[in-house]
């Protein structure tokens, strides 16, 4: 079981208001919660407070003689291969912010772009599988496997132990010199790992 935590600052004035106080807690202290739960999911380390990840489970990935392997594309759908042939069933990819935009701006011959039109607002997707972006990836790193719907099905179960808490305090750094508050959220998580087979971790760097 870990404890994850996020902290914002408000003023004596924005507390007073508690409409503004409950803004300031919904839209930002949880928000910035549900980023740290997701950075602990996919990539924590284990240590102290931190979840063992994903990442940190996941089998490499290991290219397939024989097949094409020289685009993002083809890494992506060899992952996907690795999976199946593990005697799983991937429903999703993570992968970089950076490593996405660089699919979609994929053109063919003609200039034409590959993925979609620049005109409409789409749900990333490949191979039939929804993509998330996310800054929890490194530029190059991605993911697939068999955890993105429901209660991570194969991959690993995540434990939710404790609704969010607040914590209001004047008694951190210049607070109360400088007429401020603390505001601090905490859940409590454990993520258990089932069957890390059903992950595979990758990057994106190709031989010359």
């Amino acid at each position: 079981m870990r404890k994850i935590a996020a902290i914002v600052h408000a003023s004596d004035e924005a507390l007073a208001d508690a409409g503004q106080l409950q803004a300031l807690i919904d839209q930002e202290l949880r928000y910035d919660l549900d980023l740290e739960e997701e950075a602990q999911i996919i990539a924590g380390d284990g240590l102290n407070q931190n979840l063992l990840g994903l990442t940190s489970v996941a089998a490499s990935f290991v290219a397939p003689t024989g097949l094409p392997n020289e685009t993002r594309i083809d890494r992506l759908r060899l992952g996907l291969l690795q999976i199946a042939l593990s005697n799983n069933a991937a429903d999703g990819v993570t992968i970089n912010p950076v490593d996405w935009a660089g699919i979609e701006l994929q053109k063919d011959s003609q200039k034409r772009y590959i993925f979609g039109n620049p005109n409409e607002l789409a749900t990333p997707r490949l191979w039939g599988l929804d993509v998330v972006p996310t800054l929890s990836h490194s530029v190059g790193e991605w993911m697939v496997g068999e955890w993105m719907v429901g209660a991570f099905r194969m991959a690993a179960t995540i434990y939710d132990r404790q609704e969010n808490e607040i914590l209001i305090s004047s008694e951190h750094g210049n607070n109360f010199v400088e007429g401020m508050k603390t505001i601090r959220g905490t859940k409590r998580l454990a993520l258990a790992h089932k069957r890390p087979g059903a992950l595979v971790l990758g990057d994106f760097t190709f031989a010359p």
